[in-house]
């Protein structure tokens, strides 16, 4: 596969991510996208279980392929590696998810992994700098960042008590701008350097 094909799974990952949740929510029943969180979907026991769960191994194996592409563009566009070590922290929170459902006592086990992801927008902001044609990857960086940051409100009670699952999104929201950004504009570099 050459490097683009590749890049385009960081594009595909978050429309099979968010359709997942849309899909599930009604596949579940009750659900609330503002208070139900994303775990609640593939609980252990919920009509919407199994789907979730594919659906969700889908994301992590596609990211395999994702991080592949990233890695091979940076080499060939001679970008710092260290942002690309951060990625595999995706395939498995995604892929441990997948396994070990809400309801299993591991479930949770998984989410320290996901503070990589700060570390790994915030390297890009940082490590990326000096060509212009990366201004564009680093501010949906720094974009990414910021929504993911929102996690914070969670320390705010009567947020956090409304809207677990809105507050949740935001973080899922800012890996997706941080996939579709690095997808998009590796993909421009890779092509600008080919012609």
């Amino acid at each position: 596969m050459n490097i683009k094909m590749l890049l385009y799974t960081g594009i595909i990952i978050p429309i099979v991510f968010w359709a997942s949740t849309i899909l599930c929510g009604f596949i579940h029943g009750n659900y609330n996208h503002l208070s139900g969180t994303i775990s609640e979907l593939g609980a252990t026991g919920t009509p919407s279980e199994p789907l979730m769960a594919t659906l969700t191994m889908f994301s992590a194996i596609l990211s395999i392929f994702f991080i592949m592409g990233v890695y091979g563009a940076c080499k060939q566009l001679d970008l710092n590696l260290i942002p690309v070590f951060t990625l595999p922290a995706f395939t498995f929170m995604m892929g441990w998810a997948a396994m070990f459902h809400a309801g299993d006592h591991l479930h949770s086990a998984s989410g320290p992994a996901f503070l990589l992801f700060y570390v790994g927008t915030l390297l890009v902001a940082v490590l990326w700098r000096g060509r212009r044609e990366l201004v564009s990857v680093r501010v949906t960086s720094v974009i990414s960042l910021a929504l993911m940051l929102l996690i914070f409100l969670r320390f705010i009670p009567a947020i956090q008590n409304t809207y677990p699952g809105l507050i949740q999104r935001f973080v899922h929201l800012g890996w997706s701008v941080w996939f579709i950004g690095l997808s998009i504009g590796l993909i421009r570099l890779v092509s600008l350097q080919e012609n």
